[in-house]
């Protein structure tokens, strides 16, 4: 599961946390039916979607609905898991903004695996707004544009990021990847040595 995914997880559990008081004693709490039915999403897809449609049909809510769109990501159904994603995320535009903006960043994930760049775009544009200090979101959206080869776009989303956490390995890596196919060895080679320095230093800390 990727970090992206994890993320939205983990918020979707903190965002359902105060629904465990309410859970009948003798039956799982929503919380924990979806913390079995992501597992289940991760480990065998197939059912793990059949299994959120019942649960929908049941009364599950956006517990269900997102389990469901997680299932349908690990099934490779991208198009269906990005719209579901992105519809989770409007009804937290107002009340909730970071929730939202992860779900619309998720979102735009699924859309750039189905090669849909147009609305990977839109998904990204929308959680920037909502979280423009997020520097996963700039290296998400820059993976995306550097993948449909927008690779100056995908270097300015990177200066945003490492604007923010200018540690982040994982940014100046893609940044000199980015640069490597503009022809500039030179910035390329500054990325990697730096990145490479970043992640010494981990593991001496480790």
């Amino acid at each position: 599961m990727g970090f992206r995914l994890a993320f939205a997880i983990a918020f979707a559990m903190a965002h359902l946390a105060g629904m465990t008081a309410t859970a009948v004693a003798a039956g799982p709490s929503p919380r924990q039916k979806l913390e079995a039915c992501l597992k289940k999403a991760e480990d065998l897809p197939d059912i793990a979607e059949a299994n959120a449609s019942t649960w929908l049909k049941h009364g599950g809510g956006e517990p269900a609905r997102f389990c469901h769109a997680a299932a349908q990501f690990n099934r490779e159904e991208f198009s269906s898991s990005a719209h579901e994603f992105a519809a989770l995320a409007a009804l937290h535009d107002k009340n909730d903004p970071r929730h939202a903006a992860e779900l619309h960043a998720r979102a735009g994930l699924g859309f750039m695996r189905a090669n849909d760049n147009k609305n990977a775009e839109n998904e990204y544009a929308t959680a920037l707004k909502l979280e423009p200090d997020d520097p996963e979101i700039w290296v998400d959206r820059a993976t995306e544009r550097a993948a449909a080869e927008r690779y100056w776009d995908a270097i300015s989303d990177l200066n945003h990021a490492l604007g923010i956490m200018p540690d982040m390995a994982d940014a100046l890596r893609l940044r000199g990847q980015a640069w490597m196919k503009l022809g500039n060895s030179k910035n390329a080679a500054a990325d990697f040595n730096a990145a490479g320095e970043i992640d010494a230093a981990d593991k001496t800390v480790k």
